[in-house]
């Protein structure tokens, strides 16, 4: 479910932006050895970097830079140094699995946090508040939101060819999304 689910975040995003998904670059052979220094390799991570490589920092055409508005896909030969940049950060949660997934340049990071119970969701860590708040409870549930914020054209190019979107759709498109989650209802 998780592969149809990004095939189909990747298609909505080259409808925007027809250059996207060929600047993500195609897997590389060799991607699971970034894992080898972690615990395990979550679902998600899978089908991403088995069928991207993301998006380097000093992309040429910032146009293509966000996965999400304000948010690049991590190039699987950064995201070491950026767990790194995360854990200096002193992002923890006893017992977890902690992974940037993207990030902006403020290094602010939504990551995939799976606990010791096997939980797992999608946390947005803010570097200047220094906690992770839940935002999707599954992976599953980010991508399905952030699909249903193309459809509903809650995210959108702005006049210089640059993703954006509407705050006020996106959060109540993200609430109904997501009723269970705090960050969506307050």
């Amino acid at each position: 479910m998780l592969k149809e689910l990004f095939d189909e975040f990747i298609e909505l995003s080259k409808e925007l932006r027809p250059e996207y998904p060929d600047s993500l670059g195609k897997s590389k052979e060799d991607w699971m050895k970034v894992f080898e220094n972690f615990s395990k390799t979550p679902e998600l991570f899978k089908v991403v970097y088995s069928s991207v490589q993301g998006t380097k920092r000093e992309i040429a055409n910032q146009s293509l830079m966000d996965f999400i508005p304000g948010f690049r896909l991590i190039h699987i030969e950064e995201l070491a140094q950026e767990k790194k940049n995360l854990d200096k950060l002193n992002v923890s949660e006893k017992g977890s699995l902690i992974l940037p997934l993207i990030v902006n340049y403020s290094s602010d990071y939504f990551c995939y946090v799976e606990n010791c119970e096997d939980a797992s969701g999608i946390y947005l860590f803010m570097h200047d508040e220094s906690s992770l708040n839940l935002v999707y409870r599954t992976a599953e549930k980010f991508l399905e939101s952030a699909i249903e914020f193309y459809k509903q054209h809650a995210y959108y190019l702005d006049n210089d060819g640059f993703l954006d979107y509407d705050f006020q759709k996106e959060g109540s498109i993200g609430a109904s999304l997501n009723p269970e989650v705090k960050y969506w209802n307050t």
